[in-house]
């Protein structure tokens, strides 16, 4: 998912505040008692009978260790950490809400020790995992969890004997004050990650863990109420209107850039964005006698190149760079001149991926999602890493499925009505739409490559991606069999094709 920041909070910087009259205005001033805005976001010595606390966070980093459009860099965002953890004034928690290395090469070769090594270094309270770290299977995340050091904080995934997969709680005692902390990641994991990935794992839905748990941790003397999410900003959203006594949500998968935090009624929700480009930091302040939180501000710090880099983590990822290197500089092929990509229109990329499941499974035809390509194809030799690059997402498989023509235009439809994400790119067969006709009535002409008529009664094997079978209309198709991993296909096919050019045919037509 890509970045977005939400509409009706303010996006000033941090320093337009400083002494000044001007209020951040994410946390309204009403129901004072509760939570109240900022004056300034501004240091400043603790007050006599409240304890401060400060929270970082992270989410999503998705493996980034370099920066990106001018942000990040795994070095640089440690270094930031560890100067806001020593600069604070009072109690000090640090969490990871997932998604944390798949997503680069580099730490797709090292198997997330790039990321898991330097997240040592920086020193977490808690992580709770997100679906992408489901991506290489349970025993390598097993693995990257134990490297990094700290505590698995999950409430809602069980075995099939309903025991927890990781700690769901935990209650941690500062000066009197009971700080209760709880884990929740996405209750349909299997939209997202393949089945055999998951076996043994059961996942709970989020709102009936939260009403098991919360009384329990009240009952242990939990004053403050923190839960760690890994559902999206929505569902944040919603889980506040549902569970008001949580004070904060520190979020993630949605890759929400929340500069001043969120106020859903009484409680203030916190996303950093994603790939280490921001760090999160809310200030909770306390009052000692009531335990309640009487002051509630949020910020993201944005990881610039002026911060200098954290010179263990930089040799972390020095260490494992120079390693994938030697994998990611091999030439699989040539561009003519820059192959691109696109989420909404015709483009080559995206066309050679959809050849390439199509070749890799043999079948009548194939159609894959206009989102999985996330990288133009730069002119001259391309790389492992290019390819890498352009299509990074590696927990996808290559499955073949029988369906009849009617099924699968109902998925073409679906993926071009209102709101939709991008039109699926089709091989071995070719089709127009309009978005001037109804939503449900806007793909017309498919043919196939021969030049005849899709046969709506009739079955057809059509190559695709389990993302793409598991859901939508696709997953009422028939016959599944998993075929490896689309990744390597699409890497595959690129290295056969000698020299590329960027002229993308016109398979897929907008009226």
């Amino acid at each position: 998912m890509g970045n977005m920041d939400i509409q009706g909070v303010s996006f000033k910087s941090f320093g337009s505040y400083v002494n000044s009259d001007a209020c951040p205005r994410s946390l309204e001033q009403e129901d004072k008692g509760k939570v109240a805005c900022c004056d300034s976001f501004v240091s400043s010595q603790p007050e006599e009978g409240v304890l401060p606390l400060r929270i970082l966070h992270l989410n999503d980093l998705h493996g980034a260790t370099e920066p990106e459009d001018g942000l990040g860099g795994l070095a640089k965002t440690a270094q930031l950490i560890k100067e806001e953890r020593q600069e604070a004034q009072g109690e000090v928690l640090t969490f990871n809400t997932g998604d944390l290395a798949e997503g680069t090469m580099v730490s797709y070769v090292t198997k997330g020790k790039v990321v898991t090594e330097a997240m040592a270094s920086i020193g977490f309270d808690a992580v709770e995992p997100g679906n992408h770290d489901f991506a290489w299977g349970q025993a390598t995340l097993s693995d990257m969890l134990t490297d990094i050091k700290a505590p698995v904080l999950n409430a809602n995934i069980t075995d099939v004997g309903g025991n927890n997969w990781g700690t769901p709680y935990q209650i941690k005692d500062f000066n009197g004050v009971k700080v209760g902390m709880i884990g929740l990641t996405v209750d349909n994991m299997s939209r997202y990650v393949e089945e055999e990935k998951l076996e043994g794992l059961q996942f709970r839905q989020c709102a009936d863990t939260l009403r098991e748990y919360l009384p329990m941790m009240k009952k242990e003397g939990a004053d403050v109420l923190i839960l760690l999410s890994h559902i999206g900003f929505e569902e944040d959203c919603e889980l506040a209107r549902q569970f008001p006594e949580l004070d904060l949500i520190v979020g993630g998968h949605s890759h929400t850039a929340l500069q001043e935090g969120h106020r859903e009624g009484n409680t203030l929700i916190v996303q950093s964005g994603s790939k280490g480009q921001y760090v999160g930091e809310a200030d909770l302040d306390i009052d000692l006698a009531s335990k309640k939180v009487i002051q509630a501000q949020a910020r993201l710090l944005p990881v610039t190149g002026d911060i200098p880099a954290d010179p263990e983590v930089a040799k972390i990822v020095e260490t494992y760079t120079e390693q994938a290197e030697k994998i990611g500089s091999q030439v699989m092929g040539q561009a003519e001149e820059t192959l691109t990509y696109s989420h909404t229109e015709a483009a080559k990329v995206n066309q050679i991926y959809a050849d390439s499941i199509l070749e890799a499974t043999g079948a009548d035809i194939a159609v894959v999602g206009a989102r999985n390509p996330r990288a133009h194809i730069g002119k001259g030799e391309v790389t492992f890493e290019d390819l890498f690059n352009a299509l990074p997402h590696t927990e996808d498989v290559v499955v073949k499925i029988k369906c009849p023509g009617s099924l699968l235009k109902e998925e073409l439809e679906l993926r071009v009505q209102d709101g939709a994400r991008g039109p699926a790119t089709p091989a071995g067969f070719t089709y127009a739409y309009d978005p001037k006709l109804p939503s449900g009535n806007r793909v017309t002409d498919i043919r196939l490559s021969d030049g005849s008529p899709l046969e709506l009664d009739k079955e057809y094997t059509v190559g695709t991606t389990l993302a793409m079978a598991r859901k939508g209309k696709l997953k009422a198709a028939s016959e599944r069999e998993l075929m490896g991993s689309p990744q390597e296909a699409f890497m595959d096919y690129f290295s056969q094709g000698g020299s590329w050019h960027n002229d993308p045919d016109a398979r897929l037509r907008k009226l």
